[in-house]
């Protein structure tokens, strides 16, 4: 394959819809795409997969077999999907000249804080990996929101130390005046602080003004991609970075290679 792209976030925040946009927007413009479901406790995609690991591992045959209620059965779901893992990569190779989106469990800390998280996108991606951090705009559209879920980016980063996006969901759900903050906040640590200190007077503010020290000094806070997966907006800016750093900016026409 060109390039991974393993899509992650809190539940709810519109990951399977995102790696459907992204496909759809790929294909689109001229270029092969491929989606794998990594989520065995999906109960719809919406889109068409080139491999549903519910195919595999069922979680209503985990839970009567070892009588498990649903996370538990998610726990073991996600240790079994590594011991899938040659024959899940053997499909992968299938798909050379592709661009491939990984839409990973909905439950964030079964694909992210679980050991075998970094193992599956190491061999699943030989080498080619990114990652897209998906996060909601309605939540981040307030400081404390934006901080939170931004943290959130920062625990999965120490994960995998992989080059990582951080994509904001369902702009069209928000005011255009409350994307230019996110946009704002993004870029300068101390419009952010102030904005915070503003919503939460009554907190502990130097513990909140160190941590926001920190995503700057770490350089945490670097570039907002902001996106909707509804009406395909902000895509081209996400296939800009791939293309950057998976062929050094060269825009590959992968759909007519052959012709």
């Amino acid at each position: 394959m060109i390039g991974s792209l393993f899509v992650t976030g809190p539940a709810g925040t519109g990951k399977s819809t995102f790696c459907a946009s992204m496909k759809e927007w790929l294909i689109k413009n001229g270029y092969d795409a491929a989606v794998f479901n990594l989520d065995p406790g999906a109960e719809f995609i919406p889109y068409e997969s080139e491999f549903d690991i519910r195919e595999m591992i069922s979680l209503e045959q985990i839970m009567s077999e070892y009588n498990l209620g649903p996370n538990g059965a998610q726990i073991v779901a996600a240790d079994l999907l590594l011991e899938n893992l040659s024959r899940i990569e053997s499909i992968v190779e299938q798909f050379q000249d592709y661009y491939v989106i990984f839409d990973t469990p909905g439950q964030i800390e079964l694909f992210t804080f679980r050991h075998g998280g970094p193992i599956l996108v190491d061999k699943l991606s030989s080498g080619k990996a990114m990652l897209a951090f998906v996060a909601d705009s309605v939540l981040a559209s307030s400081p404390s929101g934006y901080i939170s879920q931004k943290m959130l980016f920062a625990s999965v980063m120490s994960r995998f130390y992989k080059p990582m996006l951080f994509v904001l969901n369902k702009t069209d759900l928000v005011l255009e005046s409350d994307v230019e903050n996110m946009i704002r906040w993004e870029a300068d640590t101390e419009l952010l602080k102030d904005a915070f200190l503003e919503e939460k007077q009554d907190m502990v503010k130097d513990y909140f003004s160190s941590i926001l020290d920190a995503f700057r000094d770490s350089d945490m806070l670097t570039r907002l991609f902001p996106v909707s997966s509804r009406d395909l907006t902000g895509f081209e800016d996400i296939y800009s970075e791939m293309s950057m750093f998976f062929k050094g900016g060269e825009d590959v026409d992968t759909a007519y290679r052959d012709d």
